[in-house]
């Protein structure tokens, strides 16, 4: 009966032990939710760094060639050689193909040997006889011009010696009735006489008049003038023209030939012009049956053999691998990334391992569709020769740098306040832990990471938010 008693007071033990415990438990637990309740959340902090920020924008695309042609000959024929294959450099000036030309030849030969003679001893002894020619022409001229030019009166002087023969007839009609009033009268009568000398010197001075009128009548014409001065404006142009056309024989300079295409007709220097136009129709029709690479570059698309017939239609194509382009296009979304001048950094699909860059080129200033989507089409210079072989189709991933900024102030753009459009701000903790509204300029910024232009400075903690820790 005892035993059973003791089991009974050690089981109402254990149960009072087993309520403390539960009650401490609960108890703390309630105590841990308020607190957790009454405290604030955590504080995010970042400090301001010190670090490079590049701002890009990428678009993808494919190389192009900033010359391409298709070459064909300037006159039809039969394709007498072929002296290139599909994927042959070439050289500016390099002959590519030719035409049978055999009469072409021919005369191209003897119109060059007409111009080299120009510059022999006997054709500059030709046009040193042409310059005195010229000289005896032009100082016959001016000699005409001279003899006639200084006697041609004007109106104001033919009238005048026409008054003067009207005034000596006058005095001829009084003199002849004052004489006839002495009729009858001896002739040895003094005032008789002195009538008669009157008339007598009144005649004189008449036919005086009438000679110094009719000599001044009989002088050229003003039209006549003009035509004498004409004379002399032709032979001074042709002494001109053939002095020049000397010096440019002299000179053994087939270029400077190309002045005697002004000449006029009749001249020396148009003898000169008939025999380096007769050269250059002769230069050209030969130039014309052979296909010359006007600049350097690689041939493709070749459909030529000897034999074959053909006309002025391209049968090559040239392109040229000096100034390779990257056309490429980019999302309407990053136009603000894009500018003239931005670098571009190129990474392509055959070679992934190795990148180029280059510098936007051209922006096109309308939008094309891709795939149903609106994208800028942008054009990107390459350097002259990479350390690779580049091919024109290549596709190509590029990146285009809007900015770049070294050794920048930055911090995360969790921590910028925009306060008013185009100004912003940020919380700097202070040593108690307070925080300080401050002003800042910004300039790069990406996803990521804002550059602080002013305002903060390496080492200070701004705040970039809190974390809520229930």
């Amino acid at each position: 009966m005892k035993k059973i008693k003791t089991v009974k007071k050690f089981w109402w033990l254990g149960l009072i032990v087993a309520v403390l415990i539960i009650s401490t438990i609960y108890l703390i637990s309630v105590n841990s939710k308020r607190t957790a309740q009454t405290e604030e959340p955590a504080l995010q902090t970042a400090k301001v760094r010190t670090g490079d920020l590049t701002v890009s924008a990428a678009g993808a695309g494919s190389v192009y060639s900033s010359a391409q042609a298709g070459l064909g000959f300037r006159t039809g024929g039969v394709v007498s050689t072929v002296n290139v294959t599909p994927g042959q450099e070439v050289k500016q000036g390099d002959v590519l193909a030719t035409l049978e030309n055999a009469s072409q030849k021919i005369a191209f030969t003897q119109a060059e040997a007409n111009l080299n003679a120009l510059f022999s001893p006997g054709g500059i002894a030709e046009y040193q006889l042409d310059v005195v020619n010229a000289e005896i022409a032009y100082n016959d001229a001016l000699g005409m011009t001279y003899s006639i030019g200084y006697s041609i009166g004007d109106e104001d002087d033919l009238a005048i010696l026409r008054s003067a023969v009207y005034t000596a007839e006058e005095t001829v009609a009084d003199a002849e009735e004052r004489f006839l009033n002495f009729e009858g009268y001896p002739d040895d009568d003094p005032d008789k006489a002195k009538a008669l000398a009157a008339l007598a010197t009144a005649r004189i001075n008449l036919d005086y008049a009438k000679a110094n009128l009719a000599y001044y009548e009989s002088t050229p014409s003003e039209l006549d003038a003009q035509t004498y001065n004409a004379d002399l404006d032709i032979a001074k142009t042709q002494l001109s023209e053939a002095q020049t056309a000397l010096e440019l024989v002299q000179s053994g300079d087939t270029a400077a030939l190309e002045k005697s295409l002004v000449a006029t007709d009749g001249s020396a220097l148009a003898k000169l012009k008939l025999v380096y136009l007769d050269y250059e129709n002769a230069r050209i029709s030969l130039d014309e049956t052979r296909l010359i690479a006007p600049y350097d570059g690689v041939v493709v698309n070749l459909d030529l053999v000897p034999g074959q017939v053909v006309g002025t239609s391209s049968v090559l194509t040239l392109t040229s691998m000096a100034d390779l382009l990257v056309k490429f296009y980019m999302d309407e979304t990053d136009l603000t990334s894009v500018a003239v001048g931005n670098k571009t950094v190129y990474t392509f699909n055959a070679y992934p391992e190795s990148t180029l860059e280059g510098e936007v080129a051209i922006v096109e200033q309308s939008l094309q569709t891709i795939d149903g989507s609106p994208v800028v089409v942008v054009w990107g210079s390459l350097p002259e020769r990479p350390s690779f072989n580049l091919l024109v189709g290549m596709t190509v991933d590029v990146e285009v740098i809007a900015g770049e900024a070294k050794a920048a102030l930055l911090i995360p753009v969790q921590a910028l306040k925009e306060i008013t459009p185009g100004s912003y701000a940020v919380f700097v903790v202070q040593s108690d832990g307070t925080l300080k509204l401050t002003p800042v300029t910004i300039g790069l910024r990406d996803f990521a990471n804002v550059e602080i232009l002013g305002g903060l400075k390496a080492g200070d903690v701004v705040s970039t938010g809190t974390v809520e820790t229930n």
